[in-house]
């Protein structure tokens, strides 16, 4: 499949061009994404502020419910534009946490527990000493040598 260039897009959007879409193949259709173009747009160099609020208010409300309607979110992506070009450098999404076994056991050890109380007892117990706490909560060997892989 391909796809518009993202300048092109972008110099799209930044000059309002709201009947782009309709310029598209079948094939760019399909390799359209209105979250990347959204992502984008959002990072503007010389207007970052009018960008951020306008994706935000315009495009963001409701995408969910409009992700059926590609062109109705390019229209909205158009109102958000400056009428200028600008360059929209890409800003990567952050990264997902990988989740820590011990931390996740001591959660449901714990239920009752703060999020600060959970870390400290990881900070002050020893290994032996924490085995020892999921041990007398009923945990079998394998159970806990799960949590410490």
């Amino acid at each position: 499949m391909s796809a518009k260039p993202i300048n092109q897009m972008m110099e799209a959007v930044d000059t309002r061009n709201k009947h782009f879409y309709s310029t598209f193949t079948e094939d760019e259709k399909k390799a359209y994404s209105t979250w990347l173009i959204m992502r984008h747009a959002s990072s503007a160099s010389k207007q970052p502020e009018h960008y951020i609020l306008m994706v935000n208010e315009f495009v963001n409300v409701d995408f969910s419910a409009l992700r059926l309607h590609p062109e109705l979110q390019w229209m909205l992506l158009a109102l958000c534009g400056s009428g200028t070009k600008e360059y929209h450098p890409w800003i990567a999404p952050g990264k997902k946490k990988k989740k820590n076994k011990l931390h996740e056991a001591l959660i449901e050890l714990f239920p009752h527990a703060k999020e600060d109380e959970l870390v400290l007892m990881q900070q002050i117990y020893s290994q032996t000493e924490i085995i020892e706490m999921f041990m007398n909560a009923g945990y079998q060997d394998k159970e806990v040598l799960e949590i410490f892989e």
